[in-house]
């Protein structure tokens, strides 16, 4: 989901369009260590501590193997990850992009608003 936060912050024009793990290393980065209970929850083992301080490297390597290589892999077809690229296979008419943009980015922010809060009240 963060991935996916990542991509709509390009807008609802771009957002489904093309994306590498590098280009996302930045914001992916920055919205996990942005809250301690995000950095927590997705950066304490010991990949993931190495990650604290921003590698651009290491976080990109994180991104490709998941959730890039998992969502491609569990897509049936609906996404594509060739040679470091995230290809979402969607065709999406002009008059209907801000009405799935604006759908989407409310299921991502719910999933990652329920992720982040079950993991923080668990600890």
């Amino acid at each position: 989901m963060v991935l996916l936060k990542y991509m709509l912050s390009r807008g609802p024009a771009d957002w489904y369009k093309p994306v590498t793990a590098k280009e996302a290393a930045p914001f992916f980065h920055a919205y996990l260590i942005e809250k301690p209970y995000r950095r927590d929850a997705d950066l304490s083992d010991k990949q993931g501590i190495a990650l604290h301080t921003y590698n651009e490297a290491g976080m990109a390597r994180l991104i490709e193997r998941m959730p890039m290589t998992k969502w491609s892999g569990s897509s049936k077809g609906l996404i594509w990850f060739e040679d470091g690229v995230f290809v979402p296979q969607l065709d999406v008419a002009k008059e209907h992009e801000r009405i799935l943009f604006e759908w989407v980015k409310e299921i991502c922010q719910y999933r990652l608003h329920w992720y982040f809060e079950r993991k923080w009240l668990i600890s």
